[in-house]
């Protein structure tokens, strides 16, 4: 049968971030809450990689040159604090924290 799959791929060039940041941007996607990832079958889901320990948005957000505009001489800490919402939502949405986490 049909299968999907979806890659969370970081691209420095696009994204202002230095090469050798490519897979802690993508550690940090999936440990802020970004980017959940989890397996799921006829729309179930089915298995989720828990986060030990999650982390502020803002980590993921200040090493690219392409969200520096919320960080500015007066940073936009509204937007900062709707995604960081995103990100909370896809963590209770998910159960993505491991028991005994924060």
């Amino acid at each position: 049968g049909a299968r999907y799959i979806h890659i969370f791929v970081p691209c420095p060039l696009g994204w202002g971030s230095a090469s050798h940041d490519t897979i802690l941007l993508a550690r940090l996607a999936r440990e802020t809450g970004i980017f959940p990832v989890f397996e799921a079958e006829r729309g179930e889901v089915v298995s989720v990689s828990k986060i030990r320990r999650p982390l502020p948005v803002e980590e993921y957000l200040k090493p690219q040159k392409r969200f520096a505009h919320l960080f500015g001489k007066t940073p936009a800490t509204e937007t900062i604090a709707r995604i960081q919402a995103m990100a909370d939502r896809n963590i209770r949405k998910f159960g993505l924290l491991q028991e005994g986490a924060e």
